[in-house]
């Protein structure tokens, strides 16, 4: 069976390129954190991620409707905002939480 790879993008920072793939939202940075730093299995409760989707597109609404923030920027971030919201970017949360797998509870 022959190997397929995901379409990619290539991202510049003050360490270099790096490639990415093209379906994902987060930037170079996260992409070497990813790579690099593989410790842990326990991921962020789904609550939380839909919890930071929902403050993000509350402050981008907030933001365009007091006129800091222009459409053209407000409008793909209350999209991005609402998948996460949504949980249709799960995938885009890589990292573990940072806190230890629960122990065992005793019989």
């Amino acid at each position: 069976m022959p190997e397929t790879h995901a379409e990619t993008r290539t991202e510049t920072d003050s360490l270099g390129t790096i490639e990415i793939e093209a379906a994902r939202y987060w930037g170079p940075q996260t992409e070497r954190a990813r790579r690099l730093f593989r410790i842990g299995t326990e991921r962020f409760p789904r609550i939380l991620i839909r919890a930071v989707g929902l403050q993000k597109q509350a402050a981008a609404e907030a933001n365009k409707a007091l006129g800091e923030l222009p459409a053209e920027i407000a409008d793909p971030i209350i999209a991005a905002a609402a998948e996460i919201a949504a949980g249709e970017r799960d995938a885009d949360f890589p990292f573990p939480s940072g806190r230890p797998a629960p122990a065992p509870r005793p019989t």
